[in-house]
């Protein structure tokens, strides 16, 4: 009996050091603070630096070269003439920032290469305000938006702390439900037509934005779809990183 009661001691005397150890390994995926996705998807197939300046800007001749990874955007957009700040963005051959300058119209342009991708932001430079990026597909037929996919906040604090931004760059059934309601779809239909055209869905975000706006335009025959980075508020450098993952 003293030998059972023993065994039964040792037991609950394991048991409850293995619950005090759990969220000692527990370890998260990401977390805050110095979190560079380099660590968890190697190196980034595409760097891009989004510089926020003064809203009386004027920039200088090199910065119009198309080969740079860089963009010039108000700091303040509030202060800006333009209220309106969009990074137009579609799909090409190539990774290029085809218009850096934003302090002309309102507007910048970036192309991205083949693929699917994860993307993260970071906020570098002195501790400053935060920066807001949100992701819109866009009716250009009608000239307006049409459908709000995420966004994306960040803000450098001590030390960078990158925030996964994969969101804005696939849309979720929840985000697609009113259009796919309007034209007789369901979620597990378009999932299907993803699939015998032989595209890639995210497992956790949804249908790449361009296979969307794509199926968008089959729908609808005749209506222009495009995608854009809405800048709600800057700072003075936003990085971006992309990373292929098909």
């Amino acid at each position: 009996m003293l030998g059972i009661l023993r065994k039964v001691l040792f037991a609950a005397a394991l048991t409850c050091i293995f619950l005090v150890a759990m969220p000692l390994i527990a370890v998260p995926v990401q977390g805050g603070g110095n979190n560079n996705p380099n660590k968890l998807w190697g190196a980034q197939t595409y760097l891009l630096n989004i510089l926020g300046k003064k809203s009386d800007w004027k920039g200088d001749p090199s910065y119009e070269s198309t080969d740079r990874r860089t963009m010039f955007v108000p700091e303040n957009v509030k202060e800006f003439g333009f209220t309106d700040c969009k990074i137009w963005v579609k799909q090409g051959p190539e990774f290029a920032v085809l218009d850096p300058n934003m302090f002309d119209d309102g507007h910048c342009n970036l192309t991205i290469g083949p693929g699917y991708y994860e993307v993260y932001f970071v906020a570098l430079g002195k501790p400053g305000p935060e920066a807001k990026l949100e992701g819109w597909i866009y009716n250009a037929t009608e000239n307006a938006y049409l459908l709000f996919i995420g966004d994306v906040t960040v803000r450098h604090n001590k030390r960078p702390d990158w925030r996964r931004g994969t969101g804005i760059l696939y849309v979720s059934g929840d985000e697609a439900g009113g259009i796919l309601a309007a034209v007789g779809w369901t979620w597990e239909q378009l999932l299907a037509w993803c699939a015998a055209q032989g595209l890639f869905v995210h497992p956790e975000f949804g249908v790449w934005v361009f296979d969307f706006i794509r199926w968008l335009e089959e729908v609808y025959p005749g209506t222009e779809y495009l995608y854009l980075w809405k800048l709600v508020s800057g700072c003075k450098h936003i990085q971006v990183r992309f990373y292929k993952i098909g």
